[in-house]
């Protein structure tokens, strides 16, 4: 199975690169390599874990567990997308009340910080995306696949938090 996250190379773009974008150009950029992407990524992980917990969860109890977080960290995902890209319609659109928007913002900022924890519980319960010695290569395809989605989500998490609310804040 391929996964469809691709490791941005740090020499294309780097955090200060998307400082210099316009706010509209960061907006569709992080709907098309983010959200989108995101979603894709999600449905090529789910059967793989619902493998190898159907196959392994007996004898690793954790597995489980590790399956459960990650359903919740997606039903999370994709209330903050949806949030977002009706953000982004909104300042698209119109001029959005200041105090509103910093709210929203504020609990965006939020829902990073759930993320991160959702993640950093998956990555104590896999011993950090490592798969015990003996694993099949599903069960080793998942913990990389966990940590490749978890890589992305931290630098989608620094984009937003470091670049792309302070553009919207201005």
């Amino acid at each position: 199975m391929e996964f469809s996250y691709q490791a941005p190379e740090k020499k294309v773009e780097t955090i200060e690169t998307y400082k210099s974008w316009d706010l509209d150009k960061l907006m569709a950029y992080i709907e098309k390599q983010y959200h989108q992407k995101i979603k894709t990524d999600i449905n090529e992980l789910i059967p793989p874990i619902d493998k190898v917990v159907r196959v392994h969860g007996e004898s690793h109890p954790h597995l489980p567990a590790v399956r459960n977080l990650f359903l919740q960290l997606v039903a999370e995902l994709n209330e903050h997308i949806k949030k977002e890209e009706t953000i982004f319609n909104l300042i698209d659109d119109i001029k959005v009340d200041d105090n509103i928007l910093n709210f929203e913002l504020s609990s965006l900022a939020g829902n990073h910080l759930a993320f991160e924890s959702v993640f950093e519980n998956i990555s104590e319960l896999t011993n950090q995306f490592t798969a015990p010695e003996g694993a099949c290569r599903t069960y080793k395809l998942v913990y990389d696949l966990l940590r490749t989605f978890n890589e992305k989500l931290n630098h989608y998490r620094e984009l937003e938090h470091d670049v792309l609310f302070e553009k919207i804040k201005k």
